[in-house]
């Protein structure tokens, strides 16, 4: 795969200017002193951004050894449940893990990793999914804002990353997001530095891993005051079950202009292209039967539907914004993030298609033209194209009065966003090869000419909302409380131009979101905080809106339900901090209510991956978490978290008009108990560190009757820092180890389903079974890197 020639100039062009701009200078490896950004610093909810560290740090790329945990446990003082991981332990991660492989030793989060280098992953926070969580990224509403999905492989290189917050429980108000009842999760780009030079690191690993990334600064370009980066990566690598590979290119970006005080404008732009072979998830049973080499074939033959090369993702992504902030008086600040996001890709599936009975809709369409179908055949092997474009627009702004002791925020949030997705049928020649992945060309006609489509929609979704709270600092700053109330409305469209359907189909969701939150500090060192907030989610899934047909019978497979009630819940939290100068710990206890629960599940549909939303009534779920860290002592400092979840639902679960006896079962997704572990050393030069997860026993259908084994996995990794040697400053050599043990094992679902079992329903119908999905945990990782700055 090679990136858009328009890229690839706009990528070389800019190397060399900066680096003919940079390349007689030496990087700044100090601690820029302004926050990473003004978002994360409002007075209701203070973090690690009240304590700036300064001065020279211990690697060429931010690490300062200050934090405690290793990096996971960076000093808060807010009201809020908040974790932020700086520098200190992400510098020690590959180059290719996400944001979400990174949080994975964090108190409730569980990771399924599908693959060793940290990027194939899914992610559930207190029993919650993806659905249930927000994300956020240099201040725009990242990933998919229909399935509510999100890519973290396509926010920043790891290299470029500044810090990562997640928030669980309440967050904060000011945040474009809604639906993020179970967190929120933060990642912002590393500061630009005050001096030109530049950034570069090689890494080398099993499956014929081989990457590269350079970042070039400009520091400040002349008088002007404003500075930046510009950085360019590409990842390649074998698939490490199966046949297959993965390439990725990468584009970081972000430029800050600073004027007066905690006045300053940025402008941030990140490219990302990836295509991948995708591997095959199995049932309970093909797991057991197969183990790791369950997966698409290798070699094709005519009819062959499995074969691996028509199982294809692609995708491109631009994300801009320019968080910025301007102080208008002594008292009044205002802060505004205009966004833009596009995605453009395709997930391809295959099945074999019958050249003359099939159906357009609802609609018979044969005989039909197929384009490299051998003559007078009546079936071909052919690639399901799943083609979609989304385009998002948006702007999030707010108004902040300091008034002594206290501080008000009034803001409005406006997004606007278009999913267009369109299905095709492109015919496997005889060695499995297609004309178009796309679909663009030469995909598989009716008998009148038309593109053979078993479903097409376009979907507009508007979101608006407005919102305020207050902050009051009582007691000599010993109280904090704040208030806050934000009203959010969904209004989406959905047409569906296929033939025999003629649907146009529209929502309107809209919900008042109160939140209120205080901490109380005893001393410098002891606080305790309690927090309720609410949230909601519109139904997510192309198919709650459009039918998605079978070709062979015309009948829908996926029909909207046409209920459009928006999920709402209502979450608890009270716990207590200690910062001590060798210990810090967090405890906390939480509670949450879901009244019209969405589950997000899938089920094939013509070769093809379809996700679905059902309503499965109400759920809830309370537990405690626990996270303690020391104080880099000597160079060491470990870390411990853990967490015990009690999540049932309450209602019974609807299947086709019956209903399954789930009330009181335990929910999906909730392992009753989660812990991880770890201890880094680092003297400056030298570095070690060994963390381990362990995940319990979790139920992959609501009537309990599968379930998803416990598992721990461990990680390690080993490095030397050298000093700076002429213009090459502090190169740096690491080894990376993930799953060191190769434990075999499943690491999470892919597909929940109602039972698995044959079970009867409250009215004595026998309801069929339907077998879980699940994904492979990632094997042995190896990853040798050498990195320094000039």
């Amino acid at each position: 795969m090679t990136l858009n020639p328009r890229v690839s100039r706009f990528l070389m062009a800019t190397a060399l200017g900066a680096m003919a701009v940079g390349q007689a200078f030496a990087q700044d490896a100090d601690i820029d002193p302004r926050p990473q950004n003004e978002r994360f610093n409002g007075t209701s909810d203070q973090g690690s951004q009240d304590i700036v560290v300064t001065g020279r740090s211990a690697s060429a790329n931010g690490v300062t050894n200050t934090t405690p945990g290793g990096g996971l446990m960076a000093v808060q003082t807010g009201t809020k449940l908040r974790s932020t991981i700086t520098r200190d332990y992400i510098d020690k991660l590959t180059g290719t893990t996400t944001a979400f492989a990174a949080i994975k030793s964090l108190p409730g989060v569980v990771v399924g990793s599908g693959d060793p280098f940290g990027g194939n992953v899914n992610l559930s926070i207190r029993g919650l999914s993806q659905t249930s969580l927000g994300f956020n990224f240099e201040g725009m509403p990242i990933g998919d804002q229909l399935s509510y999905s999100a890519f973290p492989g396509e926010w920043a290189d790891t290299e470029n990353v500044g810090l990562i917050n997640l928030t669980r429980g309440s967050t904060d108000i000011t945040a474009p997001v809604y639906n993020s009842v179970g967190a929120l999760l933060q990642e912002e780009l590393k500061a630009p530095s005050q001096n030109a030079g530049g950034y570069a690191s090689f890494a080398f690993g099993n499956h014929d891993l081989n990457r590269q990334f350079l970042r070039l600064e400009t520091g400040e370009i002349g008088d002007t005051g404003i500075r930046g980066f510009i950085s360019g990566s590409r990842t390649y690598n074998k698939s490490w079950r199966g046949p297959g590979r993965t390439e990725r290119h990468h584009i970081d970006s972000k430029f800050v202009k600073d004027w007066g005080e905690d006045s300053f404008v940025s402008l941030v732009a990140t490219y990302n292209e990836e295509k991948s072979d995708r591997s095959r998830n199995p049932t309970m049973a093909q797991w057991k039967a197969s183990g790791r080499d369950f997966n698409f074939d290798e070699d094709y033959t005519p009819g062959n539907a499995n074969y691996y090369r028509l199982r294809v993702a692609d995708r491109q992504s631009l994300y801009v914004s320019a968080p910025s902030n301007i102080r208008l008086t002594e008292n009044l600040q205002l802060s505004v993030t205009p966004y833009y996001l596009y995605t453009h890709g395709i997930i391809n599936g295959a099945s074999n298609l019958n050249l003359v009975t099939a159906y357009q809709g609802s609609v018979p369409a044969g005989p039909l033209q197929a384009p490299g179908a051998t003559p007078g055949a009546t079936t071909a092997t052919v690639m399901n194209v799943d083609r979609y474009d989304q385009n998002t627009y948006g702007q999030n702004s707010y108004l902040k009065w300091d008034m002594g002791s206290s501080q008000i925020r009034v803001g409005y949030w406006y997004s606007h966003f278009v999913h267009d997705e369109l299905a095709a049928f492109q015919v496997a020649d005889a060695n499995g090869n297609v004309t178009d992945p796309y679909g663009d060309r030469g995909s598989v006609l009716t008998a009148n000419g038309e593109v053979l489509r078993n479903f097409a929609a376009i979907i507009k979704q508007d979101v608006n909302g407005v919102y305020a709270d207050i902050t009051s600092k009582l007691m000599d700053d010993k109280l904090l409380l704040n208030l806050g109330f934000k009203y959010v409305w969904v209004d989406r469209e959905a047409t569906s131009p296929l033939v025999g359907t003629a649907m146009n189909m529209s929502s309107l969701s809209r919900k008042p979101l109160p939140q209120a939150s205080i901490r109380y500090s005893f001393d410098d060192r002891n606080q305790v905080f309690a927090d309720v907030t609410t949230a909601f989610r519109a139904p997510s899934a192309v198919s709650s809106y459009v039918n998605i047909y079978n070709l062979t019978t015309g009948q829908p497979s996926s029909t909207p339900s046409g209920n459009y009630k928006p999920e709402y819940s209502i979450g608890e939290e009270i716990g207590f901090r200690h910062h001590g100068d060798v210990v810090h710990f967090t405890i906390a206890a939480f509670n949450y209510d879901l009244s019209d629960r969405l589950v997000q599940g899938s089920q094939i549909v013509n070769g093809t991956s379809v996700g679905f939303a059902v309503n499965v009534g109400d759920q809830r779920a309370r537990g405690i978490e626990f996270e303690i860290g020391m104080v880099p002592y000597h160079g060491f400092s470990p870390y411990f978290s853990a967490q015990y979840l009690d999540a049932k639902t309450k209602d019974d679960y609807p299947v086709r008009g019956e209903y399954l006896p789930t009330a009181g079962k335990r929910a999906v997704l909730s392992p009753e108990f989660i812990a991880s572990g770890g201890i880094s050393y680092d003297n400056g030069h030298f570095f070690a560190s060994v963390e381990g997860n362990y995940v319990g026993k979790q139920y992959s259908t609501f009537m309990n009757d599968e379930i998803l084994p416990s598992f721990a996995t461990g990680n390690a990794t080993i490095g030397y820092r050298f000093d700076t040697i002429g213009f090459i400053k502090k190169p740096q050599m690491q080894f990376n180890l993930t799953n060191f043990t190769d434990k075999k094992y499943l690491s999470g679902m892919q597909g929940v389903t109602s039972n698995a079992l044959a079970t009867t329903s409250r009215t004595g119908t026998t309801v069929a079974g339907s077998a879980p999905t699940y994904l492979i945990g990632g094997g042995i990782g190896a990853t040798f890197s050498i990195s320094a700055a000039f």
